[in-house]
C-alpha cells in the first residue's frame, strides 16, 4: 500500500499490500510489494503456537531515498461482510519485535526478529505485521511525498484446533439483495467455513454453494448464502456447514417482502 502525504496529511492510496483472511483461501494471497519501495520477506508469518518462538523477516528498502521505517504486530478487525483490516489503534501484547523502529538507506535491509512472549488466551493468535516506511525529510516536504505501508500475516495456529459455529439469524439485506446468515467462530482457529444451501419455497427449490469463508475466533459475520433479488414469500433454507472436520446441518424459515 502506498500512501500519499499531502503536507502533513496522509492519505492512504492503494490497498496494493493488505493481507485478508475472508473472501480469500490464504491470507497472504493478495499481499503485494512494489520492488522499487519497500519490501518484506517472508510476507506471512504460519507456525503452530510455541511461547518463544521466533520468526525473522527481511525488511528492504529499494526506494532512491532514505527510509524511517516502523514494525508493528497489530490484531485484525473484522467487519460484518467479513473483510478485515489492521487495527491501527492497538498492538498484540503477546507479541515483540526486535527493532520497532529504524532507519534504512537506499537498498540496504535488515533483520527483525519476531516473537511469541506468551500464550494466547485461546490457544492461537491470528493477526497481521504492519511495516510503514516514510522519508526522513517528510517535515520539510512540500506537496505529494510518496511512503509505504506493507501489511504482513501472521497466524499463530492452536496446537488443539477446536471447531465451534454458533449459528444466528437468517435474513435478507443489502444491494443487490443477498440472504444471509449469522456466523460467530467460537471455535479457536480459522480455517475456512463452506458448505452449500438448499432454499425450498412454493416454486420450487434453489442449490447454491456457500462462498468458502475464513472468521476469526471470537468474531461474527454475516455469510453470504445466495441471491435473493427474485425472492418473494416463505422459504424453508437448509444450510449445511463444514469447518475443518466439523460439520452441521440446520434449517431456518425465512420470510421475505418485496
Amino acid at each position: 500500500m502506498q500512501l500519499k502525504v499531502v503536507g502533513t496529511a496522509i492519505v492512504v492510496a492503494a490497498c496494493a499490500g493488505a493481507a485478508v483472511i475472508a473472501h480469500a483461501d490464504d491470507p497472504s494471497a493478495r499481499i503485494a510489494q512494489s520492488p522499487r519501495g519497500l519490501a518484506i520477506s517472508p510476507v506471512k508469518i504460519d507456525r503452530t503456537v510455541a511461547v518463544g518462538a521466533v520468526n525473522t523477516i527481511t525488511v528492504s528498502n529499494n526506494s532512491a531515498e532514505p527510509l524511517d521505517i516502523a514494525v508493528t504486530a497489530r490484531p485484525w478487525t473484522q467487519a460484518s461482510d467479513g473483510r478485515v483490516v489492521p487495527n491501527r489503534r492497538a498492538k498484540i501484547s503477546a507479541m515483540t519485535v526486535s527493532a520497532s523502529s529504524f532507519t534504512l538507506a537506499p537498498g540496504a535491509s535488515k533483520t527483525v526478529d519476531v516473537a511469541l512472549k506468551s500464550a494466547p488466551s485461546k490457544g492461537s493468535l491470528y493477526g497481521a505485521l504492519e511495516v510503514v516506511g516514510l522519508p526522513q525529510d517528510l517535515a520539510k516536504s512540500k506537496g505529494i511525498v510518496t511512503g509505504y505501508r506493507l501489511v504482513g500475516a501472521i497466524r499463530y495456529n492452536p496446537a488443539t484446533p477446536v471447531y465451534k459455529l454458533k449459528v444466528g439469524a437468517a435474513k435478507v439485506s443489502g444491494k443487490p439483495k443477498k440472504l444471509t446468515l449469522s456466523l460467530r467462530n467460537t471455535g479457536n482457529t480459522v480455517e475456512p467455513v463452506s458448505g452449500e444451501v438448499r432454499l425450498k419455497g412454493s416454486t420450487g427449490t434453489r442449490r447454491a454453494s456457500v462462498k468458502s469463508t475464513r472468521i476469526l475466533p471470537g468474531k461474527s459475520i454475516a455469510i453470504p448464502l445466495l441471491s435473493a433479488s427474485r425472492l418473494s414469500g416463505s422459504y424453508t433454507a437448509t444450510v449445511s456447514l463444514k469447518q475443518g472436520k466439523f460439520k452441521t446441518t440446520l434449517t431456518k424459515r425465512i420470510k421475505v417482502k418485496h
